[in-house]
């Protein structure tokens, strides 16, 4: 990814404002502003990151294989939602210029 989308991520780490994982998403009450997954997240967390999708009305973003884990330096990481509205629009504004990552679009 680029170094600015890391920069991104790297502060919603320090400051706390990452949910790591499906089950971590899906247990949180409010302050999801986007949602970040692996293309290699199985079927059914997959669907389970849908509803939390459709339950906080924010964006999902489809990461090439490995990218997210990359970005984070955390291998084992498929899915992690941003809880800082500022910096899921930051991550938004400049997804653009990263082929790494693409906005969900139903079938992908």
């Amino acid at each position: 990814m680029n170094s600015k989308i890391a920069s991104y991520f790297g502060f919603c780490v320090r400051s706390g404002k990452i949910a790591y994982g499906v089950d971590d998403i899906e247990k949180q009450k409010k302050s999801v502003f986007l949602i970040v997954i692996d293309e290699q997240l199985g079927a059914s967390s997959t669907k389970a990151v849908l509803k939390a999708k459709e339950k906080f009305s924010c964006p999902l973003l489809v990461a090439k294989e490995g990218a997210l884990a990359e970005a984070l330096h955390k291998p084992a990481v498929k899915a992690a939602a941003i809880k800082d509205v500022h910096l899921a629009q930051a991550i938004l504004s400049v997804m653009e210029d990263e082929p790494s990552l693409k906005i969900y679009g139903g079938n992908d």
